[in-house]
C-alpha cells in the first residue's frame, strides 16, 4: 500500500514517515501542498494522509485535487489546535494532533481497509 504523506513540518514528516514504513507501508513524503500535489502525479497512491495548515495549498484542498484524478481516494486529515476551523464538520477523517503513532497506523489501516477510522 502507498501512502501519501505531507506535512509542512519536517521532523513531523520524519517522523510520519519511518512509523508509516514500520508498520509496512510504503510512503511518498512531502513538506507542502504542492509538492504533494506533485509526488502524487504520475504515480498511484492508496491513500493521503495530510496536514491541513500548510503554506500554499492546505491539506483539504490537496484531497480535493487528488481526488480530480483518483475518485474515491481515501484521505486522512491532520492538525493541532489552530486548524481546528477548517476541519469542522469535514466529512473526512482528521486526527488531531498529538497523536500516539500507534494511533496513526491505526488510522491509516482502517482507511485502506475501507473501515472505521476513530478519531482523536
Amino acid at each position: 500500500m502507498r501512502v501519501l504523506l505531507a506535512d509542512d513540518n519536517p521532523h513531523l514528516v520524519l517522523l510520519y514517515r519511518a512509523v508509516l514504513e514500520d508498520a509496512g507501508f510504503e510512503v511518498v513524503s512531502a513538506s507542502s501542498g504542492i509538492a504533494a500535489i506533485s509526488a502524487a502525479q504520475g504515480q498511484p497512491i492508496d491513500a493521503a494522509v495530510l496536514d491541513v495548515l500548510m503554506p500554499g495549498v492546505s491539506g483539504d484542498a490537496i484531497a480535493e485535487r487528488l481526488r480530480l484524478d483518483q475518485p474515491g481516494l481515501p484521505v486522512l486529515l491532520m492538525t493541532g489546535d489552530y486548524g481546528e476551523q477548517f476541519v469542522a464538520g469535514s466529512p473526512v477523517p482528521v486526527l488531531r494532533k498529538p497523536f500516539p503513532p500507534e494511533e496513526l497506523v491505526r488510522a491509516v489501516r482502517g482507511l485502506v481497509s475501507g473501515g472505521t477510522v476513530v478519531e482523536h
